[in-house]
């Protein structure tokens, strides 16, 4: 995929940290990736290939809410925050509309799991 660049990770590195300047989002292409709750320190998701990850802060321009550790060796496609924005301008103005309300969706979902 254009703009997208290949990482590897050794179980047990921290890709981002709570509260990191968000910069990048990830797309899983294998091993595992545990996205750990910045308050109470409990990992709340366990993420494996084809999943992404960090796309929420980066559409949102802040910082990470969670910190993501590999919970094995993995191989991840990177996507920086500007590298998105050129995705995104050179779709119609109809799909970042949509895609701003996919993302909308996925923060509803993702607070309702750290609720229950």
């Amino acid at each position: 995929m254009s703009g997208f660049t290949d990482v590897r990770f050794s179980a047990g590195t921290e890709l981002f940290k709570a509260g990191d300047a968000a910069t990048t989002l990830f797309v899983l292409k294998s091993g595992q990736i545990d996205l750990i709750d910045q308050t109470s320190g409990k990992i709340f998701a366990h993420l494996g290939p084809g999943e992404s990850f960090g796309e929420q802060a980066v559409l949102a321009g802040g910082v990470r809410s969670a910190t993501a550790v590999a919970k094995t060796d993995c191989e991840c496609m990177e996507l920086t925050a500007a590298g998105l924005n050129v995705i995104l301008n050179a779709e119609s103005p109809l799909s970042n509309y949509v895609f701003k309300a996919l993302h909308l969706q996925l923060f509803m979902q993702n607070a309702l799991k750290q609720i229950r």
